[in-house]
């Protein structure tokens, strides 16, 4: 991951020529970096990558992302840069309305909106929570978690195929329902290639 600060803090063409730059500052102990993330000179959101140490496993957190961001080719693009660099991430989504509606409706968090986002990328366990810290928790979130080990992607699929299930008999919404199974399919492609 520190190569990935190295490069957001020189710029990542992001999109027609854009420069995705970050202004980087230290975090709460050594292993952990807080960054600022701007397109040409627009915040768009804000990031903590923790590098991990001993036993505790890295992670990135996306928050404070400009509403405009979801649903489109940059939040794909900010997804696809920051997924290959852990294990975990972390993605902040209250002002994304769409997904806000789909988990009200009680959608599995991996075929929400922005939670397909995360299961196309690898991360075969998506859990929507928010957990108080004494106003250190951010806003809700869904984390997305990757697994190397075959036997483990099997039974989260077979998990998440559990809950699609429980979900469309209890689901009325038909066009949600609908969208669900479609990004189940793509995922069941996916998952059992890798």
């Amino acid at each position: 991951m520190r190569e990935l600060i190295e490069k957001l803090k020189k710029g990542v063409e992001i999109e027609n020529g854009k420069i995705l730059k970050a202004e980087v500052k230290g975090g709460r102990f050594a292993q952990e970096f807080n960054l600022d993330l701007f397109l040409e000179g627009r915040l768009l959101l804000h990031v903590k990558l923790f590098l991990g140490r001993e036993h505790y496993r890295d992670w990135i957190e996306l928050f404070g992302l400009s509403k405009d961001i979801y649903g489109t080719e940059l939040e794909e693009k900010i997804l696809d840069l920051f997924s290959p660099h852990t294990g975990r991430l972390f993605i902040e989504y209250f002002e994304d309305l769409k997904t806000v509606e789909e988990l009200k409706k009680g959608i599995p968090p991996a075929l929400s909106r922005l939670g397909f986002q995360l299961a196309k990328r690898g991360f075969t366990y998506v859990r929507d929570w928010y957990i108080p810290e004494g106003l250190m928790e951010g806003g809700h979130k869904l984390q997305g978690e990757k697994t190397e080990s075959q036997e483990v992607q099997e039974k989260r699929f077979k998990e998440l195929e559990k809950d699609l299930e429980e979900f469309l008999k209890k689901s009325g919404d038909e066009e949600l329902k609908r969208k669900a199974l479609e990004r189940f399919k793509i995922l069941e492609s996916l998952w059992k290639r890798g």
